[in-house]
C-alpha cells in the first residue's frame, strides 16, 4: 500500500493542521510510515500553503520527500491547484472546494467546504475539518473515529467539539455525494 497525498490551499485555511492530523492518524492508528513536508508563504493569511504526505506500509517507500504522482489531492484554493496540478493524473482522487477551485482532471469530488462551514457552523475556520472528514469518507484511508481521536489528542481543547462536529459533517456530505454517484 502506497499513497501520495497533496493538500493545497492558502494561509489561514488550516492546510497544515489537516496534513498533521492525517499523518498523525495514519501513524498512530494504522501503524503506517508517513513522511510529511510543509510549504507556506511568509504571510500568515493569504499566502499559498501546501502539505504533502508519502504514506506506506513499507518504510522504504517513504524515503522520498516530495510527492511525484499524487494518488489523492485536496484543494481549497485555485492557486494551489495551479501550482500542484502537474502532480495530479486522471486516476488521482481530487477532493476540492468547488466555490474556490476548478480542477480540470482527476476523479473529482466537489465538497463546498467554505460555503458549508459558513452556512452550517457560522464560521469559515472549520472548512478544513469538513474537507478532512470528506477525505475519510471518499478514500477510506483513515477512519472518522481515528480522526476524531486525533483532534481530541492534538487540537486546543476549546476547538475540539466544533472540529469533531465538522469532521462528521464533512464525512456525511461526502457519503451523500458517493451515494448520488452510484444511482
Amino acid at each position: 500500500m502506497k499513497e501520495e497525498i497533496i493538500i493545497g490551499g492558502r494561509g489561514g485555511q488550516g492546510i497544515q493542521l489537516m496534513g498533521y492530523l492525517l499523518g498523525y492518524s495514519l501513524v498512530k492508528f494504522k501503524n503506517l510510515y508517513v513522511v510529511q513536508t510543509e510549504e507556506y508563504g511568509a504571510s500568515t493569511r493569504g499566502g499559498e500553503s501546501y502539505t504533502e504526505l508519502l504514506v506506506s506500509d513499507k518504510e522504504s517507500e517513504v524515503a522520498a520527500v516530495k510527492v511525484r504522482n499524487a494518488t489523492i489531492g485536496v484543494f481549497m484554493y485555485q492557486g494551489a491547484w495551479d501550482a500542484l496540478s502537474s502532480k495530479v493524473s486522471e486516476n488521482s482522487i481530487v477532493i476540492y472546494d468547488g466555490s474556490l477551485v476548478n480542477p480540470e482532471k482527476g476523479k473529482r469530488f466537489d465538497i463546498r467546504a467554505s460555503d458549508l462551514a459558513r452556512d452550517v457552523f457560522k464560521t469559515a475556520i472549520v472548512a478544513n475539518m469538513i474537507m478532512l472528514g470528506a477525505l475519510s469518507a471518499i478514500t477510506n484511508i483513515v477512519s472518522l473515529d481515528d480522526l476524531k481521536t486525533a483532534v481530541n489528542e492534538v487540537v486546543n481543547p476549546r476547538f475540539r467539539e466544533i472540529n469533531s462536529k465538522s469532521l462528521e459533517f464533512g464525512y456525511q456530505e461526502a457519503i451523500k455525494k458517493l451515494q448520488a454517484t452510484k444511482q
